[in-house]
């Protein structure tokens, strides 16, 4: 029997993601996602010894303060 190389089992939601798990969560390549991070459109990482982890509630709330379609676009020059 050969055992996972993940200590977490994939049934268990995350709590907190790497910079690409958001990016693709988010449907952004991580370059962009990280643009958004500098201007403050999304969170800030959390420090985890020398890993940045992104909270993925802090996720959705920032998602859903992003700008809808009706909505002017604040975001265009990003």
């Amino acid at each position: 029997m050969k055992l996972s190389s993940n200590p977490i089992q994939s049934s268990i939601p995350a709590i907190c993601v790497s910079k690409s798990s958001a990016a693709a969560m988010l449907n952004l390549s991580p370059g962009k996602f990280s643009e958004l991070v500098e201007t403050g459109a999304m969170p800030k990482p959390r420090c985890v010894g020398s890993r940045r982890l992104w909270l993925v509630t802090e996720l959705y709330t920032c998602a859903a303060a992003l700008p809808s379609q009706d909505e002017e676009d604040t975001w265009g020059d990003l």
